[in-house]
């Protein structure tokens, strides 16, 4: 028997988070297609991309183009079988439409209502052989299952916490030269598990090695995309910082410095006090100190601004640090009865590490951990160890809570503020609370995983349902959720709720996203074949007549003139307009047809002139 072949089949459906011209950029970029054949792409029709692949090859063809945003499906291809020749077939008479019941000879397409045969065969076994996803089960808040089963978003954070534990676990267990240990042993470790798992799964071990390994040698948020805008406001900070750093501080005199721009001065007075507190957050004890912290600012900062917006990002930034400075007073005059003189960015960093716990928990974070042992030193390659961002800023919190409590318990007053840390992160988790930016993270998290279902990357369909009705729950106007939710609901084949949500979608699309309104209506009448409300589909028709493709076009028109409850002043545009696209697709008798009806139904038109013309 031959082995099983796959390709690789793209229906116009985008990644969340993804826009239109930014995933054909990515195409272009990695296709090396050209403007029109990434364009044909998009023409709301199955495209194979590629066809004749192992299971293996298939996979990680799809990885790299998920990459771009265009969600492609892997489909088996059909086993060929050799069987004796048979006669043809003589054509079937008297055959009847399956939809409409309108009686034709056999062909590819229904005479009366356009539909294409074999594809509604298709979609009726389909609907037939996998029943539709059932509906989702009781909702947060709603009765029924266990009590983690109704407050899932405790579930997720206990989860964050019981790793944190297990994480210092394990990090107590291999203290000491175990540790050591275990660093020279790794990568002998990770080489053999990377050599188990190419040959288990069939992949190239090159290739699984690629999806392990990382060269960025700092931690960074996975899943981040530049098509969120670009963070003006971090690089500024950034940049100021540094020329700071090198420009100013490190030509004036220490003692300057330290009288007047530390937090306290060491010679307060009334104008320096309240300067002072502004100023500690752009000064650093050196380049070690500068670097890490803007390193910190960057992993944190670009993820925050984008989703809070930049003014409110520089406002909190500094709020969170004037608070870090003063409660760093504050536990200095308690615990050590001393006044505090302190520099440095990192209490705002932290303030800003609070406010992405609560905005962005559901994040992962890469962990680069070297796995050439002391060879990393020369060759930066790291393994992405994937934690979520909740267990590693919840780690860096509790180790700054354990140094201060360290520095108390020896008298130590001088070395790093883990006070001004810990006082930043409080500050930064109230102020999130207090603006109730975890509402959004929550919508934001179930829309991710409710992608993660639609592309196949990890979640499966239930559970994306599931979150994709949470979503909209949360916000019912939420184009992404409708859309997402109702291609698993059609899955299948049609479904009532399915086909509700594609035509909301599309109806709120058509208005202020018009590239995508077309692609969703191809997906919607490929599975559905049928109309959506009259005046959405009469704009259609004129989005996919302006683009060229006017079979599409066609389509949105034919099924409004049969509608008998259209009202007169739009079924003259639909007949003209119909009349016009079958001029177009070469049909110049059937366009007469149409033409000649306009002019008798319609003769006080602005476009009779027109219509008559044609048919002279």
């Amino acid at each position: 028997m031959p082995d099983k072949r796959y390709k690789l089949v793209f229906y116009g459906q985008l990644g969340y988070g993804f826009e239109l011209e930014e995933v054909k950029t990515n195409l272009q970029k990695l296709c090396r297609f050209d403007r029109p054949r990434v364009e044909q792409l998009f023409s709301g029709r199955a495209m194979t991309l590629k066809s004749g692949l192992t299971e293996a090859e298939a996979k990680r063809y799809k990885a790299a183009l998920d990459r771009t945003g265009a969600i492609v499906h892997i489909e088996p291809m059909p086993t060929h079988v050799q069987v004796a020749p048979q006669s043809k077939p003589e054509p079937a008479s008297g055959f009847e439409c399956p939809k409409c019941g309108f009686p034709q000879e056999a062909a590819l397409t229904c005479m009366q209502c356009g539909i294409v045969f074999e594809k509604y065969r298709r979609l009726q076994a389909r609907q037939e052989e996998q029943p539709a996803i059932a509906a989702s089960g009781p909702g947060p808040d709603e009765e029924g299952g266990g009590y983690f089963t109704r407050h899932r978003e405790q579930a997720f954070l206990l989860k964050a916490f019981a790793m944190i534990v297990a994480i210092l676990f394990v990090r107590q267990f291999l203290s000491g030269g175990l540790l050591f240990f275990a660093f020279l042993l790794f990568p002998v470790l990770f080489l053999t598990y990377i050599r188990l798992h190419a040959a288990t799964s069939g992949e190239n071990p090159s290739d699984v090695l690629a999806q392990h390994i990382t060269f960025m040698p700092v931690m960074y948020t996975e899943g981040e995309r530049k098509k969120e805008g670009t963070t003006w406001v971090t690089y500024g900070l950034i940049a100021v910082n540094i020329l700071i750093f090198y420009g100013i501080e490190i030509r004036m005199d220490p003692q300057v410095l330290a009288d007047n721009y530390f937090f306290l001065p060491h010679a307060p007075n009334a104008w320096n006090v309240p300067v002072s507190s502004f100023t500690t957050m752009f000064l650093h004890a050196g380049g070690g100190h500068l670097w890490g912290n803007m390193i910190f600012l960057w992993t944190v900062g670009t993820v925050v601004e984008r989703r809070i917006g930049a003014g409110k990002f520089l406002a909190l930034y500094l709020v969170t640090g004037l608070a870090a400075s003063f409660f760093g007073v504050v536990a200095h005059r308690i615990f050590f009865d001393a006044t505090l003189h302190a520099l440095g960015a990192s209490g705002a960093i932290a303030g800003v590490m609070g406010i992405f716990a609560v905005r962005c928990y559901f994040k992962s974070m890469v962990f680069p951990l070297p796995i050439l042992g002391i060879f990393s030193l020369i060759l930066p390659i790291s393994l992405k160890v994937r934690l979520n961002s909740l267990v590693i800023i919840g780690l860096f919190f509790l180790g700054d809570l354990s140094g201060g409590f360290s520095q108390v318990a020896n008298g130590v007053t001088g070395g790093v503020g883990h006070w001004i840390h810990v006082g930043g992160m409080l500050a930064g988790v109230a102020l999130a609370m207090l603006l109730r930016l975890g509402d959004q993270a929550v919508e934001e998290r179930h829309m991710d995983v409710g992608a993660r279902a639609v592309s196949g990357g990890g979640a499966n369909l239930e559970e994306g349902e599931e979150s994709l009705r949470i979503a909209l729950r949360r916000n019912p106007n939420n184009l992404e959720a409708m859309l997402m939710l109702a291609r698993i609901l059609s899955k299948f084949g049609p479904s009532e709720e399915g086909g509700e949500l594609y035509r909301r979608a599309i109806a709120m699309l058509v208005r202020s996203r018009p590239q995508e309104a077309k692609i969703a209506f191809c997906q919607y009448h490929e599975i559905y074949l049928q109309g959506i409300d009259a005046e959405v589909q009469y704009r259609l028709a004129g989005l996919f007549h302006q683009d060229g493709d006017l079979e599409m076009a066609s389509r949105c028109l034919e099924p409004l003139l049969k509608d008998g409850q259209l009202p007169a002043a739009q079924r003259e545009k639909v007949l003209f307009q119909y009349a016009r696209i079958l001029d177009g697709l070469g049909l110049a008798e059937a366009a007469a047809d149409y033409y000649r009806m306009f002019v008798e139904s319609f003769p006080d038109s602005v476009h009779f002139p027109k219509a008559r013309a044609r048919l002279a």
